[in-house]
């Protein structure tokens, strides 16, 4: 069956090069046209006969679609499509689910269930499941099951659950359920999974798993983990927040950042007093479980000045009512007259707080302080060296030198 129609193709083909009368070709074309296609309607013709061309066209399309047809009755659907509306499969193309679809520029199918490939783009009315596959972009209608790639652009009009890449945007309407990757920008109703951008990624609602982006995450809530290189937000947290700036309204779990914003959360003030500072001003922002501390210390003595300026972390364990312990971390750059000599203080404080009141408690504790210093000559009218000579120090590594010593202050809020 399958030789007798190709060997019709041909016969059309080699007709069509043969040196007839306009009358006599005419009806060739149009009788082999028709059985050729097994189709009722007559060749568009071109000044009374059939533009040859467009004949030649028509006819090698049709033929492929006579095999096809043929693969179809084994239960292999397929198609091969050059533009929309130039399919295989013709005025169809629409309502046909494919197991192998191959678009030379784009095509238009009812979806896929094996592989698709588009040079260009790949455009499904239904669902798609399986490997998808467009050099620009790929625009699904219903949901996706497995891969899709697209050079720029992906949309789902459902869910997925697989695979997405794009190098510019990807776009759920619906659930992501895997992995999502775009090189700018991905958006979803909700999330399970993980989600990778160079820029932002954006959950409508839920995400349960991982946003990795470079600049920024959103989503309404979080179970699981945030890693930004500025700035993560969300409305509930109940996992890890790291970025240089983490927000949650409420949280359950850990923002580890420069800033951490909870309203409902640890908002506080401390100034204290050391060894080292006369004068020490922290903020703590986040949660009872983690919070973060920007710190700034100064100590003006005539001769003898020294500022810093740092970050860190701290803690709060209650004890009762009355008495909690806040053991905290720092790293503070130590400026003694010359931003051209680095030098950084690290402490470990061990603070006891006496809460006398919902906004204010005061607190001392020991410190441990490990000290690397690479200015050793003196600057005038700035410290020469930490702590003061009173205080018996260690040598901790070369350049780093340790010491025990004290914290006390006052907190507020």
């Amino acid at each position: 069956m399958i030789y007798r129609k190709f060997g019709l193709a041909i016969l059309t083909a080699g007709l069509l090069s043969t040196q007839t009368s306009d009358a006599q070709e005419n009806s060739r074309y149009t009788t082999l046209y028709q059985h050729t296609t097994q189709q009722t309607t007559t060749p568009r013709l071109y000044n009374g006969s059939p533009k040859p061309l467009t004949l030649v066209t028509e006819v090698a399309f049709n033929s492929m679609s006579i095999l096809f047809d043929s693969l179809k009755m084994n239960g292999v659907p397929f198609q091969i499509s050059f533009t929309p509306g130039l399919s295989t499969q013709g005025r169809y193309s629409t309502k046909i689910i494919n197991s192998f679809s191959f678009n030379i520029l784009g095509g238009e199918t009812g979806g896929t269930s094996g592989f698709e490939l588009g040079g260009l783009f790949n455009l499904n009315k239904g669902y798609t499941r399986g490997l998808q596959i467009g050099g620009l972009f790929n625009l699904t209608r219903d949901y996706t099951q497995g891969v899709q790639i697209g050079g720029l652009y992906n949309k789902v009009g459902a869910g997925v659950t697989g695979l997405q890449i794009a190098g510019i945007h990807n776009l759920v309407n619906g659930d992501l359920n895997g992995l999502q990757v775009g090189g700018i920008y991905n958006h979803a109703n909700s999330g399970e999974g993980l989600q990778v951008a160079g820029i932002s990624n954006y959950l409508n609602k839920h995400m349960r798993g991982i946003q990795v982006a470079g600049i920024a995450n959103f989503a309404r809530a979080v179970d699981g983990v945030q890693v930004s290189g500025i700035v993560n937000r969300t409305k509930k947290l109940r996992g890890v927040q790291i970025g240089l700036i983490n927000i949650a309204d409420t949280s359950d779990g850990y923002s580890i950042g420069l800033i951490n914003i909870v309203p409902r959360g640890y908002h506080k003030l401390a100034i204290t007093t050391n060894e080292v500072m006369q004068v020490n001003a922290t903020l703590k922002t986040g949660t009872k479980q983690l919070y973060s501390m920007i710190l700034a210390g100064a100590s003006a003595v005539n001769h003898d000045k020294v500022y810093s300026f740092g970050a860190g972390l701290g803690k709060e364990i209650a004890i009762s009512n009355l008495f909690s312990l806040n053991p905290e971390v720092s790293a503070q750059y130590v400026y003694l007259g010359s931003f051209r000599k680095f030098n950084l203080l690290n402490k470990f404080n061990l603070d006891l707080h006496v809460n006398l009141g919902k906004h204010l408690s005061i607190f001392g504790g020991p410190s441990f302080s490990a000290y690397y210093k690479e200015q050793h000559l003196p600057v005038p009218g700035y410290k020469s060296t930490l702590p003061a000579a009173t205080y018996h120090t260690f040598r901790v590594a070369r350049n780093v030198d340790g010491w025990i010593g004290w914290n006390a202050g006052i907190s507020f809020f």
